[in-house]
């Protein structure tokens, strides 16, 4: 009969041949990796790979690094990064699309002219409230105040002015009460 001898681990290599065949200078480094001895000396300065303190480098070790940053420097390249981009703005373009559909959105121009229509509609209301109000003179005065005071709307310049809005002489149309 034969008997089968399994070993439970492969045989151990002695570490100090390993690290001794480990270690290489630069230019070997140079050679392994398929570059030049003064792009060795950039990585190391990039910190991408390690110089050991007697000058010398670990081969596996820095192949590895190296590795991993050729991995790194694809994943953020350029092309890649434009193509995320824009695949994020078509994503973003389809998200306006629907809920333009779905009725969630407005196009500016569209809400602002519905507000500039109410806006109208509130102020030619207000102009003729205090003949509707009162005959009588004195009391007409006092409601063209306030509606003077409505219609120029201190709180809502100080809201435009907290907003960066322009002041009423810099914009393009007159201000409200102008354009009576």
């Amino acid at each position: 009969m034969t008997e089968l001898v399994t070993q439970d681990s492969a045989p151990k290599r002695d570490k100090t041949s390993m690290v001794a065949d480990d270690v290489v200078t630069a230019n070997s480094l140079a050679t392994h990796l398929g570059m030049t001895r003064q792009n060795v000396a950039r990585l190391t300065a990039e910190a991408v790979i390690e110089q050991r303190s007697d000058g010398c480098y670990n081969q596996t070790a820095s192949r590895l690094r190296y590795i991993k940053h050729l991995r790194e420097v694809h994943r953020r390249s350029p092309r890649i990064e434009a193509d995320a981009a824009l695949a994020k703005a078509k994503t973003e373009m389809l998200a306006l699309r629907l809920a333009e559909k779905r009725r969630e959105l407005v196009p500016k121009a569209v809400y602002d002219a519905m507000i500039d229509e109410f806006a109208g509609l509130v102020l030619t209301h207000l102009s003729g409230m205090a003949a509707r109000c009162s005959n009588d003179l004195v009391v007409r005065r006092k409601i063209g105040a306030v509606v003077y005071e409505v219609r120029m709307a201190k709180a809502a310049l100080e809201m435009a002015d907290q907003q960066g809005e322009p002041p009423f002489d810099q914009q393009d149309e007159p201000p409200f009460d102008q354009q009576d």
